[in-house]
Formats: structure tokens, sequence, C-alpha cells
């Protein structure tokens, strides 16, 4: 019970709207519902995201369960646009251990993308699992450096990739989170790809956030970015 009074006395933590994944974990019996507006372009191909939504539901003391929704339009060169539903994605983030001295706050991340989940249109040819270690050290009392280490597989090719994550946030105020990030991942078969991005979140209450971010690819140079809003509540406050 005190544990869950402490929770909701908390500020809402969420995995958006940077790409590196925070090592918090959802309180038990509570609901979060994180989504994500986002414009993304790429070689002169557009993707509409409408939305991109992760369900979470604490189920263990130190365990949450996981869902990811993603509905998109895309448009491509000849202005043809398809819309589908991807593969939802199941999975749990599981708590490893806290912040002390040197040694950062450590979770767990793992989903599966599930092909038969998702219209046709948007079906792939594998199952597609991705894992992560997310770490987060505390520099100051209102600076943070978190990355994430881990891997993932598309679902096209049975060849998976290693995905990395390195964030800079600082709180600005008690309501007002502005952060910088790289973020990349290395597939075995292809190319790898490198992006920079920036954002900001901001608490409208201490369960209620609305957050806004924008990035754009590094390496290779392709004239590929995106731009995100988003919105996140938790239940109980």
């Amino acid at each position: 019970m005190a544990q869950e009074l402490m929770a909701e006395m908390e500020s809402i933590a969420t995995d958006r709207p940077d790409q590196t994944e925070t090592p918090a974990v959802l309180p038990f019996k509570f609901f979060q519902l994180e989504t994500g507006f986002n414009v993304e372009s790429q070689t002169n191909v557009y993707t509409f995201v409408h939305p991109t939504m992760l369900w979470k539901v604490g189920i263990f003391k130190s365990t949450e369960l996981r869902l990811i929704t993603e509905i998109s339009t895309t448009k491509d060169t000849v202005d043809k646009y398809r819309t589908g539903l991807s593969p939802i994605e199941i999975g749990f983030k599981t708590a490893i251990c806290e912040a002390r001295k040197a040694r950062p706050k450590i979770s767990f991340i793992a989903h599966l993308a599930i092909p038969y989940l998702s219209t046709k249109n948007r079906r792939t040819a594998y199952f597609a699992p991705n894992f992560r270690f997310t770490l987060e050290h505390t520099l100051k009392k209102n600076i943070s450096l978190g990355y994430n280490l881990g891997m993932e597989w598309t679902g096209e090719s049975p060849h998976p990739s290693f995905i990395y994550t390195i964030v800079n946030g600082f709180d600005v105020s008690e309501k007002v989170y502005l952060y910088y990030e790289f973020f990349g991942d290395i597939p075995i078969k292809e190319i790898s790809t490198h992006t920079f991005d920036a954002g900001l979140a901001y608490l409208i209450k201490q369960n209620q956030q609305i957050d806004i971010s924008a990035g754009f690819q590094l390496y290779p140079f392709v004239k590929g970015w995106y731009v995100s809003l988003g919105y996140s509540f938790r239940i109980p406050k």
C-alpha cells in the first residue's frame, strides 16, 4: 500500500518522446497509455503514423506487460497511399537494479511482433523479436544520461540488427523536460543508419504528459527526417 501511495504522488514516467526507453517500471495494478502521431520521410517516401500506441499495465511489483499497436499510411513516389496495421508487438519490461553510486538504474525490455496480428499489406515474412537493456545515470539533480543496447529483427529478414541509443536529458522545471539524443542500428547484412533527434515533454498533471520531438538521419545522409507529437496518461493518478 505504501508503494502504491508513493507511485500515485510521483510524476508519470514515459518511454517517449525519445527513442531511449526509460528503466522506470509501471507500478503494480497501474495502467498507462502512450500515444504518438508521426510524420516521417525517407527518400521521398512519406509515412504518417496515426497513431502508435504503447499500452502498459503493472502486473508485478517490478514488471509491466506491454502491447504496441501502430496504424500508418505510406505515400510513395507516385502518390499512391497504403494504410494498414503493423504487426502487434507483445512484451514486458522488468527492473534489474536501482541506481547506486556509479551503478546506473537498469531494466530489461523484450517484445515479439506477430505477423498474423496485422493487416495483409503490413504483414511481415517472419516473427520479429527485439530486446534491449535500458540504463540511466543521474548526473545532477536535474540532468540525466540514459542509454539502451540491444538487438532487433525487422520481420523482413532472418538477420538481426544491433541497436543503440544515448540521450542527455534536462529537467528545466518541475513540468518541462528537454533532451537531445543519438540512436541507430547496425545490421549484420546491410548498411548501418545513425540518427539525431531532440524534443521536449510537458507535464500537464502528475499523470498526464504531452510531448513534441523531431529528428533527422545523419548517416547515410538521405534527407530522412521525422516529427512527432504525443500524449500520455496513467491511471490511477
